[in-house]
């Protein structure tokens, strides 16, 4: 994987994967480094509004198995598995990694779901984020703090030679 600078010349240093015919990784690590990396991860674990939302799985409702905190744009609204959220804004502890994204990537993101996953049960299982709201082909960017975790992807369709392709990603 490669180290980025900053600015614009930092999307031509990103790890491109081909995931389909229709779907592209772009991998950039280390984007603000271990120190500030770590002072974002206490910052956010603390200050976020976390949330452990129900889910319904064939008629019987669970708890996520994680924690959850959606910001955005204010007024923003999105929907997924069956409830609705609405942005209040951007807490000033999440614009430094909006920031950074922002500008290796060279898009605008408009919300952020945070996912927090307090031991190594926690988890978010196979999903699509094809949701209406997302647009028909949606730049979605996943940035991690804290333990590494392999960000796996599994191609759509039946039949068991899907291959799937895991990512590690590790604190920042």
């Amino acid at each position: 994987m490669c180290l980025p600078t900053t600015g614009p010349q930092a999307r031509q240093t990103a790890s491109l994967i081909d995931l389909s015919s229709n779907a592209q990784l772009h991998h950039w690590a280390g984007l603000m480094g271990p120190p500030q990396a770590d002072r974002l991860l206490a910052t956010l674990s603390q200050t976020l509004d976390w949330q452990q939302p129900k889910v319904t799985v064939y008629g019987r409702q669970h708890p996520v198995p994680r924690l959850t905190a959606w910001h955005g744009n204010a007024g923003l609204r999105y929907r997924y598995s069956g409830h609705t959220h609405t942005a209040a804004g951007w807490p000033t502890a999440l614009l430094p990694i909006k920031t950074a994204v922002e500008q290796v990537t060279g898009k605008t993101f408009n919300s952020v779901l945070a996912n927090l996953y307090r031991n190594g049960d926690d988890c978010m299982g196979y999903h699509s984020d094809n949701e209406p709201e997302l647009g028909h082909t949606p730049w979605v960017a996943s940035y991690n703090l804290g333990a590494c975790r392999e960000l796996t992807f599994r191609p759509k369709g039946p039949g068991s030679q899907r291959q799937c392709l895991s990512v590690p990603l590790h604190h920042d």
